[in-house]
């Protein structure tokens, strides 16, 4: 095409020019077999520098004095875990991501879209344990098509994407 024609068309407003999309819609729901295992991962690494590593640091060297102590009261490693169970379901309850989840834009909700409440997290969390330490748990998503947790499944929760909402 001769540039001074197309010139006079745009000039003129003749052209039919496509304005090139800058923000990008936001897609469906992503269910987890859309998710990648290191997304989780990160989460749950974030999750224990910003939750779980402050508690046992109170919990070693401002109550129990030393770790020497902390690791010989196993009254205090149970105190800790259940304090960080707590406070991920409070996390969880109110706005259905712990920090680790809001960094990687991940969201855990029931498998009928609605918030979990405080007690289903939280046993969620205790099955989260049971299903580590028999390590099950971390292996169900690998046999299963929706590629969920042992945990999942016994409390009917989904981890999604976040839905992104421009305005």
């Amino acid at each position: 095409m001769n540039p001074k024609y197309r010139w006079r068309k745009v000039k003129n407003q003749k052209t039919s020019r496509q304005i090139p999309v800058l923000i990008k819609k936001s897609t469906p729901i992503q269910t987890l077999k859309d998710i990648r295992a290191f997304s989780r991962i990160k989460a749950f690494i974030t999750d224990m520098f910003m939750i779980y590593t402050p508690i046992l640091y109170v919990v070693t060297y401002l109550i129990l004095g030393s770790a020497e102590k902390f690791r010989h009261d196993q009254k205090s490693i149970f105190i800790c875990v259940l304090i960080y169970g707590i406070v991920s379901a409070i996390f969880i309850t109110i706005s259905s991501q712990t920090p680790g989840l809001r960094y990687m834009q991940l969201q855990i909700i029931r498998d009928n879209g609605e918030k979990i409440g405080f007690f289903r997290a939280l046993f969620r969390f205790f099955i989260w344990i049971f299903g580590v330490a028999i390590f099950i748990g971390i292996l169900m998503p690998f046999f299963r098509k929706d590629k969920k947790c042992l945990h999942d499944i016994l409390c009917g929760t989904t981890l999604i994407e976040k839905p992104h909402t421009f305005k």
